[in-house]
């Protein structure tokens, strides 16, 4: 067991890492429109490129992950009639892991003020929703001051629902809650297509993105958990290191299909009401979830391809690298002004790479990680060291 521990949680921290570039890589794209990493990036630009196009999945992959990872003890407890997670411990570590980076980047922001260029005016209302992470919510919602923050009430909630969620982790009782809950965010994504039409440009794609539209991913991730603490506590052998191999690429293949064949070529159409927006999260997820199982069994190709120390190092800092990314490649473009456009593609990539990452560290290191310890009092700090130690 302590063998298999050191393997998942080193292959799904690379996914997270995954996950983060995703997102980096489709916000580079964003801020350099027109940029052919496949042409100005020797050997491996045709893969660099795919994700400046498509990379937004990796918020969707962020949503199936921490419904897998949160919800792991939570059905460990319902299967084996345990006694549950006390919900005072469960909420502070939840609150200490988000609200202490994001509180010091909010700082950042409202201190230094103009000199961002995310940054504006707030009044009481804004800045109480910026303190609560109430974005996006009624008729008229307040934009975050970072276009990004708007995935973060909806993680938050999440957090807060999981618990109440988890009355629901019963063989018997789940199938019929996942299903419902898939019927609910498609109507729920029709009715904002149809609510949202002459709002203004995102409007659709911020209301049908918030619970109960994003829903199914997270309880996606949950099923992955449900099943594999059932396998566990029944003493269930899992498959092959074949079936398992199979399972990763299977659902890697079906991801990229869904993002690339059916997603992309809808364009606009899709946050208008197009089918393929409506049934997103589950179509998507699906993928997701049997990358996530065969991760966590130890898929072996899933293992040499984010279990190492390059993935797992960005999987660490992944919540400072979500938080920065964007603000770090706004500024840079404003601070080095004409000398950053005349740079190269290649240079001008790994300049704004070096740079987040170098942020984002700062921010791991400096907030994220005294809070985590805080949180955890030292033991999972000590477990992830292990770990790294151990990642070849």
């Amino acid at each position: 067991m302590a063998k298999q521990s050191r393997d998942y949680v080193a292959s799904l921290t690379g996914l997270r890492g995954l996950a983060a570039l995703l997102v980096f890589f489709y916000h580079y794209g964003a801020l350099n429109p027109g940029i052919r990493m496949d042409l100005s990036v020797p050997v491996i630009g045709a893969v660099l490129q795919f994700p400046l196009g498509l990379g937004f999945a990796g918020v969707d992959l962020f949503f199936v992950l921490s419904g897998f990872l949160l919800t792991l003890p939570f059905a460990q407890a319902a299967l084996a009639n345990t006694p549950k997670t006390a919900l005072s411990s469960y909420y502070k570590r939840r609150l200490l892991r988000v609200f202490p980076a994001y509180y010091a980047q909010l700082g950042i922001i409202l201190i230094v003020g103009a000199w961002f260029v995310t940054w504006k005016q707030v009044n009481g209302v804004s800045l109480l929703a910026h303190l609560g992470m109430f974005f996006n919510i009624g008729a008229n919602p307040v934009r975050p001051l970072v276009g990004i923050w708007w995935t973060l009430p909806v993680e938050l909630a999440f957090y807060l629902f999981l618990p109440f969620i988890a009355i629901f982790l019963k063989p018997a009782r789940w199938l019929l809650f996942l299903v419902s809950c898939i019927a609910l965010s498609v109507l729920y994504r029709y009715w904002c297509a149809e609510h949202f039409a002459t709002a203004a440009a995102g409007g659709v794609f911020l209301a049908a993105s918030q619970l109960p539209g994003s829903l199914p991913e997270f309880l996606l991730g949950a099923s992955a958990a449900l099943l594999v603490q059932w396998f566990g506590l029944h003493g269930i052998k899992k498959p092959s290191a074949n079936v398992l191999d199979g399972l990763f690429l299977a659902g890697s293949a079906l991801a990229v299909y869904w993002l690339a064949g059916i997603l992309f070529p809808n364009g606009a159409a899709y946050w208008a009401g197009h089918w393929s927006m409506l049934v997103a999260p589950f179509a998507l997820g699906l993928p997701l979830f049997l990358m996530v199982i065969s991760l966590y069994w130890g898929s072996r190709i899933g293992r040499l391809l984010l279990a190492n120390r390059l993935m797992y190092f960005v999987g660490l800092i992944i919540y400072s690298l979500y938080l920065w990314h964007f603000v770090v490649m706004q500024q840079a473009a404003v601070i080095f002004s004409d000398d950053w456009a005349n740079l190269s593609q290649l240079t001008r990539f790994l300049a704004s790479t070096g740079l987040v990452i170098l942020v984002s560290a700062l921010s791991y290191y400096l907030i994220e990680r005294p809070f985590f310890r805080l949180a955890h009092k030292g033991r999972s700090v000590a477990k992830y060291q292990t770990i790294r130690k151990r990642i070849s």
